[in-house]
């Protein structure tokens, strides 16, 4: 039922568990393309999907990372790996780069509003223009639920139609009641992570520690796609990549 009702009306999932960063000051864009394989010198507002990758070009950790301004990341990573990615950032950001790490992981509860429907659900709870033109995917806005204001983030784990909304905790409980509530016009189903985890296998997104390790590479599990070897800058991983890209 959960299944069903992401694939074909509207499901709401609690993703507060994910671990999630801020990376912050002026050299913020410099330390995050030496962690990144993937571009993230992109304008204020997008989402990148990208690996940070060890000496030998296997993933430490699987990202996405929301450029929030010049000087300002929020990085979202899994959920058992809070301290160990803040571990993995610190030891790879040169020290004499003007940049600060924050853990930010329960300051923000995440709800997950995923399924053909969820445009029109979110439209019943916000002003905001949720169509394709006005949210494109991969892009971040801050909309208001009620009296609460949301940063909403267009990406989707589960393979359909959706956005992850970053509710202030003090607010969790607003914007969960008013989702609930209006959700009931649209068939909203309550789901959990079994679901997220058969769904994203079913579309063929990876997971780090069970899909994607430090022994495996981007080339490797399929995900070169996220991969930018001639951005500009020597990240972390680079040149085992360049190896393999070489020899196969």
């Amino acid at each position: 039922e959960e299944h069903r009702a992401a694939r074909e009306a509207v499901a709401l999932f609690d993703q507060t568990s994910f671990s999630k960063f801020l990376v912050q000051g002026r050299d913020a864009e410099a330390a995050m393309q030496i962690l990144c394989a993937n571009d993230v010198g992109v304008e204020a507002g997008r989402l990148v999907y990208t690996g940070m990758l060890n000496a030998r070009g296997g993933y430490e950790s699987d990202v996405t990372v929301t450029r929030l301004s010049e000087d300002t990341y929020f990085v979202v990573s899994g959920t058992a790996q809070t301290t160990r990615d803040m571990d993995w950032i610190r030891r790879n950001v040169d020290p004499g780069l003007d940049v600060t790490l924050t853990n930010v992981t329960e300051e923000f509860a995440v709800v997950g509003v995923m399924g053909p429907r969820s445009r029109d659900l979110l439209g019943a709870v916000s002003d905001s223009d949720f169509s394709n033109d006005a949210f494109p995917f991969g892009t971040c806005q801050e909309i208001s639920v009620g009296n609460v204001t949301v940063r909403a983030h267009r990406i989707t784990y589960v393979g359909e139609l959706g956005w992850e909304l970053y509710v202030p905790v003090h607010g969790a409980v607003s914007v969960y009641t008013a989702l609930t509530e209006a959700g009931a016009a649209f068939d909203l189903r309550l789901a959990g992570y079994y679901a997220i985890e058969s769904l994203r296998l079913e579309k063929g997104y990876r997971a780090w520690g069970a899909d994607v390790t430090p022994d495996y590479t981007p080339y490797e599990a399929g995900l070169g796609f996220a991969v930018k070897l001639y951005k500009g800058t020597d990240f972390v991983g680079r040149d085992a990549l360049l190896r393999q890209k070489e020899v196969g």
